[in-house]
């Protein structure tokens, strides 16, 4: 199966919370059909050692789309 994104590529999100956010690509997930995009699904962590952070979550591929 060909696949039509690549890392270091601009998509914009169709749906979801994020719906018209624009990023990059920084992490395909090729196997769970996901993508980490720069900016975008921003989910927050805690822990006891070093407190609050915020990371990007991966984003499935058949949300996004090329810009």
């Amino acid at each position: 199966m060909k696949i039509a994104f690549k890392k270091g590529l601009k998509v914009k999100v169709l749906s979801g919370s994020d719906k018209g956010k624009v990023g990059i690509i920084t992490k395909l997930l090729l196997k769970k059909n996901m993508a980490v995009v720069q900016g975008v699904n921003i989910k927050t962590h805690f822990s006891k050692k070093d407190g609050i952070s915020k990371q990007e979550a991966a984003v499935n591929l058949c949300k996004l789309r090329t810009v």
